[in-house]
């Protein structure tokens, strides 16, 4: 695999032959490109008196593969061996798909698919080989950093310019209009739910991992730029895979092998180490942080 220097999977192709004088102006332009494409500028508001960049996708095993590429390269023996995918997670004792053990995280058929079964200390040592690698570039005053959200970020980039919404589209329903599913959980219909003895309906316990339906194209997880973006043009903010949180000991979002109710925007989960339900995004802040060219303008892809 030929190394370059990735903002998740967007690179600075190009501009690396170049003296760091000449191509100081080429690199932040091309930076402020990369940023406007692939990262949701979330501006300050009450809640959050920053203004902080997101990736608009989950990190994806491609993002991830050059990551350990490159830590092998440099001798970073020790930090490849934490950061290792645990492909291990994909069977158990109740649930066993060796084709996802061997190809899910190798096979370049799931390059765009999310990266999973990666603990919180890989997700952070990844940031923070994003952040010295772009920052090396750069070579300027200011850093950017790269890390792993905090929960109130976290919640205000799913709801997507709509203050307290339920999920990252407009509503409560998890299919739109044609029948089809918003996001990649476990649908379960009219036909798990039961009436007991006594007249109580109860939701039947689904005792396999993922319940195939129409309008939900997913087989387990689905691609990283999967169904529809929300307002701030960001993917799969519900279900598909549970994010990491930085200052909480929990996963946020729900995941592919969640029902409705738990990949909400305020659904968390006990972060219990790496798992197949379980990847994470990025975000990214200046420091300092007053750098005009950050505040580029946003585009509209929403369709809520």
């Amino acid at each position: 695999m030929k190394m370059k220097i990735a903002f998740g999977v967007i690179l600075l192709v190009g501009c690396m032959s170049l003296s760091v004088h000449s191509a100081d102006k080429r690199l932040k332009k091309h930076l402020i490109n990369v940023l406007n494409e692939n990262y949701a500028l979330i501006l300050a508001d009450s809640l959050i008196n920053y203004d902080f960049l997101i990736f608009k996708t989950e990190v994806s095993n491609l993002n991830y593969k050059e990551f350990l590429w490159d830590l092998k390269q440099q001798g970073e023996t020790d930090k490849w061996k934490r950061a290792l995918v645990d492909s291990s997670k994909w069977s158990d004792s109740k649930w066993n798909n060796n084709a996802y053990v061997t190809h899910y995280h190798n096979h370049t058929a799931y390059n765009d698919y999310p990266v999973v079964n990666v603990s919180k200390e890989s997700a952070e040592l990844y940031c923070e080989w994003l952040s010295e690698k772009v920052n090396n570039t750069l070579n300027e005053p200011y850093k950017i950093v790269f890390r792993l959200p905090i929960h109130k970020e976290w919640l205000k980039a799913a709801r997507g310019t709509m203050e307290g919404a339920i999920y990252a589209w407009s509503g409560y329903r998890l299919q739109n209009t044609e029948g089809t599913y918003l996001c990649n959980c476990i649908a379960l219909g009219s036909e798990c739910i039961s009436r007991d003895s006594t007249g109580k309906y109860n939701v039947m316990k689904v005792d396999y991992d993922h319940l195939a339906t129409p309008g939900n194209y997913a087989d387990l997880t689905a691609p990283v730029k999967s169904y529809w973006p929300n307002g701030y043009g960001l993917y799969n903010m519900n279900g598909n895979v549970a994010e990491l949180i930085s200052d909480k000991e929990v996963v946020a979002g729900g995941s592919w092998n969640d029902p409705g109710f738990d990949v909400r925007n305020e659904s968390v989960k006990r972060y219990e180490g790496a798992a197949r339900t379980v990847g994470f995004r990025v975000v990214a802040t200046i420091v300092p942080s007053e750098h005009a060219w950050l505040k580029v303008p946003k585009k509209k892809t929403s369709r809520e």
